[in-house]
C-alpha cells in the first residue's frame, strides 16, 4: 500500500559523470517495494507543485536506492542533498515485474542508460532465489555506464562510441548471443521507447516473454491527470489506453502499441 512520508537522505553518491546513487530511510514503505515500482519524489521550495517519479533500484536495510542522472534543474538541485536532508516521498507506486523462480528458465535484463535502475532490484531479487541473470547494459559511452563489474549476473556491456564493451547498442549486443542463451528466455527491459519496442519485436520473433518497464513524463503518478496515457492492444489486436503511471510501469512486450 503506497503511504506518503518524510524521510531522511542517508546516503547520495556521485557513481559516474552525471548519474548518482541515493538512499532514502523509509522503514515504512521499504518492505512493500517490488521490483519496478517507483517512488514519487517530492522538491521542497520548487515553484513546479508536482512531485518526479524515480525508479526503485533497490533496497538496504530499512533504506530505499534510487539511481538517477542529472537532467534538469531539479535533478541538479537533488545531487546537492547531504546526509541529513529531509524531503517527502509517496510510494511505493505502480505495478511490479512478474519474476519467475524456475531455475531452467535464461532470465536476461536489457537495459538502455539510466533504465538499469529497476533493473538492479530485478537482480537483486534473482540473486535471493539464487538465480544469475544475463545483464545487458548499454549507454553512449563509458563514462554514462553506472555499472562496469557485476558478481550478481553474467554481465554485457556495450557502448554506442565503442569506449566499452560491444561497439554498438545493446539491442544489438544482445541479438549477437541470442544464439548461445539456453531457452527459453524471460527478459525484462527498461530504456528508450526505441529500445523497448526492438525488445519487444524481438519477443514475438523469437517467441520469448518479454516485460517493458516504460519512461514517460508523469504529472501526479497516480492515474489522475492522465498525462502518461500510452496506446495498448489486447490478444484481440483491440486497442485501449492505458496509464504508465497507474497500469505499468511495466507491461507484457507484446501488448504495447509504440508510437501510438
Amino acid at each position: 500500500m503506497r503511504k506518503f512520508k518524510e524521510t531522511t537522505v542517508v546516503e547520495n553518491v556521485k557513481v559516474t559523470e552525471d548519474i548518482y546513487r541515493l538512499k532514502l530511510n523509509i522503514p515504512d514503505i521499504v518492505n512493500s517495494v517490488e521490483p519496478g515500482q517507483f517512488l514519487n519524489i517530492y522538491f521542497q521550495d520548487s515553484p513546479n507543485i508536482f512531485p518526479r517519479p524515480f525508479s526503485i533500484a533497490g533496497i538496504d536495510g530499512d533504506n530505499i536506492l534510487i539511481l538517477y542522472k542529472v537532467v534538469g534543474k531539479q535533478t541538479e538541485k537533488m545531487s546537492s542533498w547531504q546526509k541529513g536532508y529531509e524531503t517527502k516521498v509517496l510510494g511505493p507506486l505502480g505495478n511490479s515485474f512478474d519474476l519467475s523462480s524456475d531455475s531452467d528458465i535464461s532470465h536476461v535484463l536489457i537495459a538502455g542508460g539510466v533504465g538499469v535502475a529497476p533493473l538492479i532490484f530485478v537482480r537483486d531479487k534473482l540473486s535471493l532465489m539464487e538465480i544469475t541473470p544475463y545483464f545487458f547494459i548499454g549507454a553512449k559511452n563509458k563514462s554514462e555506464l553506472p555499472i562496469i563489474k557485476d558478481p550478481k549476473s553474467k554481465l554485457y556491456l556495450s557502448s554506442d562510441d565503442g569506449s566499452a564493451g560491444f561497439a554498438g547498442n545493446v539491442v544489438d549486443h544482445f541479438k549477437s548471443m541470442i544464439n548461445s542463451i539456453k531457452k527459453p528466455v524471460s527478459v525484462y527491459a527498461c530504456g528508450p521507447d526505441e529500445m523497448n519496442r526492438e525488445v519487444a519485436k524481438l519477443g514475438v520473433e523469437r517467441r520469448m516473454k518479454v516485460q517493458v518497464s516504460l519512461e514517460r513524463v508523469m504529472a501526479c503518478g497516480l492515474g489522475i491527470c492522465q498525462g502518461c496515457a500510452i496506446k495498448t492492444k489486447d490478444i484481440s489486436g483491440n486497442n485501449y489506453y492505458s496509464l504508465v503511471c497507474k497500469d505499468g510501469p511495466v507491461f507484457k512486450g507484446e501488448e504495447v502499441v509504440f508510437g501510438g
